[in-house]
């Protein structure tokens, strides 16, 4: 008879792959003697003991500087690398004025992210979920939405997000709302608040259900809308 797993489980069985980055990512940072808290992602990059390229070696250095490290231990392994000294000096220079920190958007968008979906790595799955919502919200810019959208309906999906912040509730809320309150905060004309939210739909950012005016002796009914959390990529 086949075994039956919960759902989490039979995820960990596929993700074999998954599995054997994580034991790299031990073997290495018991190696290096880095805390868990390092990006399993960067971390890939000292693995691999090839040449750095582009801004690899900054992004790497601010991580080890994230996590603790000394500017000698970050030469030293910079150095290991192969990276020229004179950059690791301009590396060790910028750290000493400013703390850089790169997140998983960012990350995944350079192409070192180590999974398909960044949901599966260890390290996000970690983060308080109060930040992760900071991080997918960076995806309506990572993923280019404002380009794709009018300048009036980037703001008016912008004011859902507001309106979330102003209540107190998290990402992706249902919202009831009425036009006047979405008038006001977005900017938008009545007249086309609805095409506009229509195709806020249409694109996938949104769920909307239309609301209608309170008749003489019946209850209106308020505008419905929910932002979809993740924010999706674009077809």
């Amino acid at each position: 008879m086949t075994p039956v797993y919960p759902p989490r489980q039979r995820l960990e069985l596929v993700k074999v792959e998954d599995i054997e980055k994580l034991q790299e990512y031990e073997k290495t940072r018991s190696k290096t003697r880095l805390p868990e808290t390092v990006k399993p992602c960067l971390m890939s990059l000292i693995e691999k003991k090839e040449k750095l390229e582009g801004d690899q070696a900054f992004i790497l250095a601010c991580e080890l500087h994230r996590v603790g490290k000394e500017a000698k231990r970050i030469e030293e392994i910079l150095n290991s690398l192969n990276v020229k000294q004179s950059k690791v000096r301009g590396i060790l220079k910028s750290l000493k004025i400013r703390d850089y920190e790169y997140g998983c958007p960012t990350l995944e968008e350079r192409g070192l992210c180590l999974f398909e979906n960044r949901e599966d790595c260890r390290w996000w799955d970690q983060i308080p979920r109060i930040n992760q919502q900071a991080y997918r919200e960076r995806d309506f810019w990572r993923y280019y939405w404002p380009e794709r959208l009018t300048p009036r309906i980037a703001v008016l999906y912008l004011a859902l997000k507001e309106i979330e912040k102003k209540r107190g509730y998290t990402a992706g809320t249902r919202l009831y709302v009425s036009w006047d309150e979405l008038h006001k905060i977005s900017g938008t004309r009545r007249q086309s608040l609805g095409n506009k939210l229509r195709y806020l739909k249409k694109v996938g950012l949104i769920k909307y259900k239309a609301g209608h005016k309170r008749a003489k002796g019946a209850k209106g009914l308020a505008t419905e809308i929910q932002r979809i959390i993740p924010i999706p990529k674009p077809d």
